[in-house]
């Protein structure tokens, strides 16, 4: 150090994402006493287009919406703007007023350029101006200087450049430069320390808040209808207290809800689309042609030269591209990579295709097709991180062997040494990791408008590849709808692998909301009872209650055929409509000295109208029993109800004797149910999120 050269060691300023909200930042500034330095921040000068204005000799302009880019004070200028104008109030994001009239007749779709000089904070004002200003020549003293920066509420996007010069003239300057680099080799200027100048930099941005919408999903849509959803705002990487939650899914007045159960960790889900690529990547070894799906199918002339091949059949549901062709010796000759291949369907009519390369092929010669296959493909996109993609994560297509779910897998073949002997042992052959990034580095961009960085790996000219569970058709690629391509992240660690967001479920329940409705005549012990509303109510599965409703016995019905030994009985009708397992059984001497329950129903499987009894009882055929439960549980709905609506006639598993008008509860279905729950966020994420309950888990609709 130069003889009284004093040191500014540190500027500590925590550098983070500012919220949408504002907020006040506390800066530190470190070094030796009587060390000087001056202090700016400046936000900086802002220009932009817009091509959607609309304007006639008038200060009012009309836009598409600008997400409240567009700020008081503005310089403006375009086709038949005033030098000079400004504007002078927004209306809303789709107008505002100049300062001053426009010339020249109507403009509709012009383009106007906006311009928003530098603004400077004002240490003593707290607030940002036009006017230059700074924090200037600071003595430290004590070892540091502490100060406070306020950043205001913003409705879009902002940067704020922070400049700390160490003021020569006072003989101070900065600690030597210790340079910081990014994963893709920049220059990290705020992890960066000191300088070899006067001046260090550092830049913070202000970004919109994110939303975090809870909802539901059905992928198959087995369970539609109105679908609720909730909405939480939140600042990007900061956190949420736990906050409670309600979504009430509402089906059609013809359909109802059952639970199949109660909602878990396991069933809370996001996802995203990714694009397929055009083809899959064969693995060596792999079997890429392993079922013939349509096999001997005539040729309807031979074939002697060229590639395209006639034959009885239409192609619909047959043969696609990319299928291999086998049926005489050139062509099973070819396999899995050499093989011949559909090149095209229906070149001249629906009865022919074209082959990879010339075959010739007799006529009447049968020809088998088999599709073609592939564990691993390229996937990529334009907005998406998918190295964030880890094994144990879904996909669910109709593309996948045998249709349905397949998972992000490992693909690993292994042979079995000294199989059945003692010290058998497998040996690892081909391995492939679920996802392969290909040495591809995350490329991180930070919008100009909005200031949030994306960052994404596996672009549409680099993608990266990946491999399920199952092997999929060739047809999965990026000819599908993006839907085939989804993504899903099930439970909140695969959640928070995906999407950054860390987050915590607690008192998740679903319940259905109770239908009531009232008895429209009276009726005297029987099991057929006129009501006024039959929407919600299942057969079946819906039980009754209420005023007047007998529930010592819930359920009666005769045995078909006599049991002279065991414990297996067949009734007359299903029995889930007359009894569940517990239920007392009643009907002859020995049932009623005894306490003999229901131990299962249609206990093989394989009769709906047998159950299990506890005991050994003798029954003869056409014995009439009934069923009675300690719960207080009414009788089951048998029919009248289920995909009907409005009044009509339910018919009752046990007889009843009912008034009029008597208000009638039905337990067990519904056409509403609601899921409840508290979420707890502790760090969120950087994009708009959906976190999805799996309703085809949760419910049945009927």
């Amino acid at each position: 150090m130069a003889n009284g050269e004093k040191v500014i060691k540190s500027f500590n300023l925590d550098t983070s994402d500012i919220k949408a909200a504002g907020e006040v930042r506390t800066f530190d500034i470190s070094g030796d006493n009587s060390a000087v330095f001056s202090l700016e921040v400046v936000s900086p000068e802002i220009i932009f287009t817009d091509a959607t204005c609309d304007y006639n000799n008038d200060p009012t302009i009309a836009h598409d919406d600008d997400n409240g880019r567009i700020e008081v004070g503005m310089l403006v200028s375009g086709t038949g703007i005033p030098v000079g104008a400004t504007v002078s109030s927004v209306t809303s994001d789709t107008s505002f007023e100049l300062s001053a009239s426009t010339t020249g007749g109507s403009v509709t779709n012009g383009t106007l350029t906006f311009t928003r000089g530098k603004k400077y904070y004002n240490f003593q004002t707290n607030l940002f101006q036009t006017t230059e200003t700074k924090l200037s020549n600071i003595t430290i003293g004590a070892g540091s200087y502490t100060g406070n920066i306020a950043f205001p509420k913003v409705t879009v996007g902002a940067q704020y450049d922070i400049f700390l010069f160490s003021e020569t003239n006072h003989d101070t300057r900065h600690a030597n430069y210790v340079e910081v680099r990014t994963d893709d080799g920049s220059i990290d200027i705020n992890s960066s320390t000191g300088s070899n100048s006067n001046l260090v930099q550092k830049v913070i941005y202000q970004t919109l808040d994110v939303t975090i919408t809870l909802g539901s999903f059905s992928f198959n849509s087995a369970v539609t209808g109105t679908i609720g959803t909730q909405t939480i705002t939140a600042s990007r990487n900061r956190s949420v207290a736990k906050t409670p939650f309600t979504l009430t899914n509402i089906v059609t007045s013809t359909r109802t809800l059952t639970i199949n159960k109660q909602p878990t960790d396991s069933d809370i889900m996001t996802f995203f689309e990714a694009t397929v690529g055009a083809a899959g990547i064969n693995i060596p070894g792999e079997d890429i042609y392993p079922t013939v799906t349509a096999a001997n199918k005539v040729v309807n002339g031979a074939v002697t030269s060229g590639t395209v091949v006639t034959m009885d059949d239409d192609f619909t549901g047959l043969w696609a591209v990319g299928d291999k062709i086998t049926g005489n010796a050139a062509l099973d000759a070819r396999t899995q990579a050499t093989a011949v291949t559909v090149a095209s369907i229906n070149p001249s009519n629906a009865k022919q295709f074209s082959m990879s390369e010339a075959i010739a092929i007799d006529d009447d010669e049968t020809l088998s097709f088999s599709n073609r296959r592939n564990y691993r493909w390229p996937i990529s996109s334009t907005t998406k991180d998918l190295s964030k993609i880890t094994a144990g994560m879904q996909t669910i297509s109709a593309y996948f062997t045998g249709g349905g779910v397949a998972q992000v897998a490992e693909y690993l073949t292994q042979t079995t040494v000294l199989e059945g002997e003692v010290g058998e042992y497998k040996v690892d052959g081909v391995r492939i990791p679920a996802l392969d990034t290909l040495g591809q580095k995350p490329i991180s961009v930070r919008d100009e408008t909005t200031k949030v960085v994306t960052t994404t790996v596996g672009s549409a000219t680099n993608p990266i590849n990946i491999v399920f569970s199952q092997q999929a058709l060739a047809s999965f690629s990026s000819a599908v709808s993006l839907s085939d391509a989804k993504m899903f992240a099930y439970g909140t660690s695969k959640i928070k692998s995906l999407t950054g967001y860390d987050i915590e479920f607690s008192d998740l329940a679903i319940t259905l909301t109770e239908v009531k409705t009232t008895t429209t005549a009276a009726v005297n012990s029987s099991t057929s009872v006129p009501i006024a509303n039959r929407d919600g109510i299942m057969d079946g599965i819906s039980r009754i209650s209420g005023i007047g409703v007998d529930t010592a016995i819930v359920g009666t019905d005769t045995v078909n055929g006599a049991v002279t030994s065991g414990v297996r009985v067949v009734m007359d009708a299903n029995v889930a409509n007359t009894m569940s397992v517990g239920d007392r059984i009643t009907g002859n001497t020995a049932l009623n000295n005894a306490t003999v329950t229901v131990a299962a129903l249609n206990p093989d499987g394989d009769n709906v109208k047998e159950f299990s009894m506890s005991e050994a009882i003798a029954l003869g055929d056409n014995l009439a029993l009934n069923f009675s439960n300690q719960k207080n549980i009414g009788p089951k709905v048998v029919s009248g109800a289920g995909s009907v609506t409005g009044a009509g006639t339910i018919v009752l598993s046990a007889a009843q004797t009912l008034e009029n008008g008597i208000e009638l509860t039905f337990p067990g279905a519904s056409t509403i149910a609601t899921i409840t729950g508290n979420i707890k966020v502790n760090k969120v994420g950087n994009e708009n999120v959906g976190i999805r309950f799996d309703l085809e888990k949760l419910l049945t609709m009927h």
